[in-house]
Protein backbone atom coordinates (compact mmCIF):
# COMPACT_ATOMS: atom_id res chain seq x y z
CA UNK A 1 0.00 0.00 0.00
CA UNK A 2 1.31 3.42 -0.92
CA UNK A 3 0.27 6.28 1.37
CA UNK A 4 -0.24 9.62 -0.29
CA UNK A 5 1.61 12.62 1.19
CA UNK A 6 -0.44 14.26 3.94
CA UNK A 7 -1.38 17.88 3.31
CA UNK A 8 -2.89 19.67 6.30
CA UNK A 9 -5.59 22.22 5.53
CA UNK A 10 -6.82 24.27 8.46
CA UNK A 11 -10.41 25.57 8.57
CA UNK A 12 -11.14 28.80 10.40
CA UNK A 13 -14.00 28.84 12.88
CA UNK A 14 -17.25 29.43 11.07
CA UNK A 15 -15.80 28.51 7.67
CA UNK A 16 -17.93 25.85 5.95
CA UNK A 17 -16.37 22.42 5.28
CA UNK A 18 -16.70 21.51 1.61
CA UNK A 19 -17.68 18.06 0.42
CA UNK A 20 -14.23 17.63 -1.10
CA UNK A 21 -12.59 18.49 2.19
CA UNK A 22 -14.77 16.02 4.04
CA UNK A 23 -14.03 13.29 1.48
CA UNK A 24 -10.28 13.92 1.78
CA UNK A 25 -10.59 13.54 5.54
CA UNK A 26 -12.53 10.28 5.28
CA UNK A 27 -10.19 8.87 2.64
CA UNK A 28 -7.17 9.70 4.77
CA UNK A 29 -8.60 7.97 7.84
CA UNK A 30 -9.51 4.95 5.71
CA UNK A 31 -5.97 4.71 4.30
CA UNK A 32 -4.45 4.84 7.78
CA UNK A 33 -6.91 2.21 9.00
CA UNK A 34 -6.11 -0.11 6.08
CA UNK A 35 -2.39 0.40 6.65
CA UNK A 36 -2.65 -0.52 10.32
CA UNK A 37 -4.77 -3.57 9.56
CA UNK A 38 -2.22 -4.76 7.02
CA UNK A 39 0.55 -4.67 9.62
CA UNK A 40 -1.38 -7.29 11.59
CA UNK A 41 -0.87 -9.80 8.76
CA UNK A 42 1.36 -12.81 9.60
CA UNK A 43 3.31 -14.78 6.98
CA UNK A 44 4.54 -18.24 7.99
CA UNK A 45 7.16 -19.95 5.85
CA UNK A 46 7.80 -23.67 6.06
CA UNK A 47 10.75 -25.45 4.37
CA UNK A 48 9.52 -28.71 2.85
CA UNK A 49 12.92 -30.46 2.57
CA UNK A 50 12.86 -33.17 5.27
CA UNK A 51 16.68 -33.25 5.49
CA UNK A 52 16.99 -29.50 6.16
CA UNK A 53 17.08 -28.14 9.70
CA UNK A 54 14.85 -25.07 9.44
CA UNK A 55 16.80 -23.39 12.24
CA UNK A 56 19.72 -22.99 9.84
CA UNK A 57 17.62 -21.40 7.08
CA UNK A 58 17.40 -17.62 6.67
CA UNK A 59 14.02 -16.29 5.49
CA UNK A 60 13.60 -12.65 4.44
CA UNK A 61 10.82 -10.54 2.95
CA UNK A 62 12.05 -8.01 0.38
CA UNK A 63 10.45 -5.10 -1.42
CA UNK A 64 12.12 -2.45 -3.52
CA UNK A 65 11.17 0.58 -1.45
CA UNK A 66 11.93 -0.66 2.08
CA UNK A 67 14.75 -2.56 3.82
CA UNK A 68 14.40 -6.37 3.92
CA UNK A 69 12.69 -7.93 6.92
CA UNK A 70 14.10 -11.18 8.37
CA UNK A 71 11.72 -13.78 9.71
CA UNK A 72 11.89 -15.21 13.21
CA UNK A 73 13.54 -18.61 13.04
CA UNK A 74 11.74 -21.60 14.56
CA UNK A 75 12.78 -23.33 17.76
CA UNK A 76 12.28 -26.80 16.26
CA UNK A 77 14.15 -28.33 13.28
CA UNK A 78 10.91 -28.70 11.30
CA UNK A 79 9.22 -25.50 12.48
CA UNK A 80 8.03 -22.49 10.49
CA UNK A 81 9.60 -19.05 10.15
CA UNK A 82 7.34 -16.14 11.09
CA UNK A 83 7.16 -12.74 9.40
CA UNK A 84 4.87 -10.17 10.99
CA UNK A 85 4.13 -6.45 10.85
CA UNK A 86 4.83 -6.25 7.13
CA UNK A 87 3.41 -3.20 5.41
CA UNK A 88 0.66 -3.70 2.86
CA UNK A 89 1.86 -4.47 -0.63
CA UNK A 90 3.62 -7.20 -2.59
CA UNK A 91 6.65 -8.84 -0.98
CA UNK A 92 9.12 -11.42 -2.23
CA UNK A 93 9.78 -14.13 0.36
CA UNK A 94 13.28 -15.63 -0.01
CA UNK A 95 14.70 -18.65 1.84
CA UNK A 96 18.38 -19.55 1.65
CA UNK A 97 20.69 -21.99 3.43
CA UNK A 98 24.31 -23.10 2.96
CA UNK A 99 24.56 -25.77 0.28
CA UNK A 100 21.21 -24.90 -1.31
CA UNK A 101 19.96 -22.54 -4.00
CA UNK A 102 17.65 -19.79 -2.69
CA UNK A 103 13.91 -20.37 -3.15
CA UNK A 104 11.37 -17.56 -3.39
CA UNK A 105 7.65 -16.84 -3.54
CA UNK A 106 5.55 -13.71 -3.97
CA UNK A 107 3.03 -12.64 -1.31
CA UNK A 108 0.59 -9.73 -1.51
CA UNK A 109 -0.59 -8.29 1.81
CA UNK A 110 -3.84 -6.33 1.80
CA UNK A 111 -5.49 -6.96 5.15
CA UNK A 112 -4.98 -8.69 8.47
CA UNK A 113 -4.81 -12.47 8.39
CA UNK A 114 -2.33 -15.26 7.80
CA UNK A 115 -0.52 -16.44 4.68
CA UNK A 116 1.19 -19.83 4.69
CA UNK A 117 4.11 -20.28 2.29
CA UNK A 118 5.91 -23.55 1.53
CA UNK A 119 9.34 -23.46 -0.10
CA UNK A 120 11.55 -26.31 -1.33
CA UNK A 121 15.31 -25.74 -1.50
CA UNK A 122 17.43 -27.29 -4.26
CA UNK A 123 20.66 -28.78 -2.97
CA UNK A 124 23.96 -27.66 -4.52
CA UNK A 125 26.12 -29.55 -1.99
CA UNK A 126 25.72 -32.39 0.49
CA UNK A 127 27.24 -32.93 3.92
CA UNK A 128 30.22 -35.24 4.33
CA UNK A 129 29.02 -38.38 6.16
CA UNK A 130 30.34 -39.41 9.56
CA UNK A 131 32.78 -42.31 9.10
CA UNK A 132 34.50 -42.52 12.49
CA UNK A 133 34.28 -45.98 14.02
CA UNK A 134 32.93 -47.65 10.88
CA UNK A 135 34.90 -50.42 9.26
CA UNK A 136 36.65 -49.33 6.09
CA UNK A 137 34.27 -51.52 4.09
CA UNK A 138 31.21 -49.78 5.58
CA UNK A 139 32.84 -46.34 5.16
CA UNK A 140 33.46 -46.97 1.46
CA UNK A 141 29.80 -47.88 1.03
CA UNK A 142 28.71 -44.70 2.80
CA UNK A 143 30.98 -42.57 0.62
CA UNK A 144 29.63 -44.21 -2.53
CA UNK A 145 26.09 -43.43 -1.36
CA UNK A 146 27.07 -39.77 -0.98
CA UNK A 147 28.71 -39.69 -4.41
CA UNK A 148 32.21 -39.14 -2.99
CA UNK A 149 35.18 -41.19 -4.11
CA UNK A 150 37.84 -42.53 -1.74
CA UNK A 151 41.06 -41.11 -3.18
CA UNK A 152 43.53 -41.78 -0.37
CA UNK A 153 43.82 -44.52 2.23
CA UNK A 154 46.49 -44.80 4.89
CA UNK A 155 46.87 -46.29 8.33
CA UNK A 156 47.78 -44.58 11.57
CA UNK A 157 51.48 -45.28 11.01
CA UNK A 158 51.41 -43.39 7.68
CA UNK A 159 51.43 -46.41 5.35
CA UNK A 160 49.56 -45.74 2.11
CA UNK A 161 47.29 -48.35 0.55
CA UNK A 162 45.66 -48.45 -2.85
CA UNK A 163 42.20 -46.92 -2.18
CA UNK A 164 40.68 -48.68 -5.18
CA UNK A 165 41.77 -52.13 -4.01
CA UNK A 166 42.43 -52.35 -0.25
CA UNK A 167 43.29 -55.72 1.23
CA UNK A 168 40.95 -57.87 3.26
CA UNK A 169 42.74 -56.96 6.48
CA UNK A 170 42.33 -53.24 5.75
CA UNK A 171 38.62 -53.56 4.94
CA UNK A 172 37.91 -54.84 8.44
CA UNK A 173 39.78 -52.07 10.26
CA UNK A 174 37.94 -49.14 11.90
CA UNK A 175 38.19 -45.59 10.57
CA UNK A 176 40.07 -43.27 12.95
CA UNK A 177 40.08 -40.02 10.92
CA UNK A 178 38.63 -38.58 7.74
CA UNK A 179 39.02 -35.60 5.46
CA UNK A 180 36.87 -33.61 4.84
CA UNK A 181 35.49 -33.82 8.36
CA UNK A 182 31.92 -34.95 8.93
CA UNK A 183 29.32 -32.29 8.17
CA UNK A 184 31.49 -30.41 5.67
CA UNK A 185 29.40 -29.33 2.67
CA UNK A 186 30.71 -31.20 -0.35
CA UNK A 187 29.97 -29.64 -3.74
CA UNK A 188 30.80 -31.12 -7.14
CA UNK A 189 34.37 -29.78 -7.05
CA UNK A 190 35.05 -31.21 -3.59
CA UNK A 191 33.44 -34.53 -4.52
CA UNK A 192 35.75 -34.78 -7.53
CA UNK A 193 38.79 -34.39 -5.25
CA UNK A 194 37.45 -37.20 -3.10
CA UNK A 195 38.03 -38.09 0.52
CA UNK A 196 40.98 -39.35 2.57
CA UNK A 197 40.57 -41.93 5.34
CA UNK A 198 42.91 -43.06 8.11
CA UNK A 199 42.35 -46.56 9.49
CA UNK A 200 43.78 -48.47 12.41
CA UNK A 201 46.89 -50.57 11.90
CA UNK A 202 45.93 -54.23 11.33
CA UNK A 203 46.76 -56.23 14.42
CA UNK A 204 49.56 -58.73 14.00
CA UNK A 205 49.03 -61.81 16.18
CA UNK A 206 52.12 -63.73 17.19
CA UNK A 207 51.98 -67.36 18.32
CA UNK A 208 52.70 -68.05 21.98
CA UNK A 209 54.50 -71.18 23.21
CA UNK A 210 54.72 -72.24 26.80
CA UNK A 211 58.35 -73.05 27.73
CA UNK A 212 58.58 -76.32 29.72
CA UNK A 213 60.86 -76.79 32.67
CA UNK A 214 64.37 -77.71 31.60
CA UNK A 215 65.70 -78.43 35.07
CA UNK A 216 67.79 -81.57 35.30
CA UNK A 217 68.45 -81.82 31.55
CA UNK A 218 71.80 -81.59 29.88
CA UNK A 219 72.41 -78.73 27.49
CA UNK A 220 71.96 -80.98 24.44
CA UNK A 221 68.73 -82.42 25.85
CA UNK A 222 67.39 -78.94 26.60
CA UNK A 223 68.29 -77.80 23.09
CA UNK A 224 66.37 -80.69 21.49
CA UNK A 225 63.28 -79.96 23.63
CA UNK A 226 63.30 -76.30 22.61
CA UNK A 227 63.81 -77.05 18.91
CA UNK A 228 60.87 -79.44 18.96
CA UNK A 229 58.73 -76.48 20.12
CA UNK A 230 60.08 -74.20 17.37
CA UNK A 231 62.32 -72.32 19.77
CA UNK A 232 66.04 -71.66 19.64
CA UNK A 233 68.51 -72.04 22.45
CA UNK A 234 70.02 -68.67 23.29
CA UNK A 235 72.94 -67.64 25.45
CA UNK A 236 73.94 -70.25 28.02
CA UNK A 237 75.38 -69.11 31.35
CA UNK A 238 77.13 -71.64 33.59
CA UNK A 239 76.83 -71.05 37.30
CA UNK A 240 79.34 -72.71 39.63
CA UNK A 241 77.95 -73.98 42.95
CA UNK A 242 79.27 -72.31 46.06
CA UNK A 243 81.74 -74.25 48.17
Amino acid sequence: MELRPFVSTLVRPGQPLTAQGWNDLVNGIDAVHAFLRATLHVVTVRITNPEVDARGVRVTATRGDVPPVEGVRPAEPDGAHVLSRLEAGTWTIVADAPGYRPASASVTIVDEGTTDVQLALEATARPMPELFGLTLNAAIGKLEGAGIALTRLLDFEGTDYAPANPGREQLSQPVLAQSPVAGTLVDSATAARGAAVVIAVPALLESVVEVPSLAGLTQDEAKRVLEDLGLRLGKVTVLQPRT
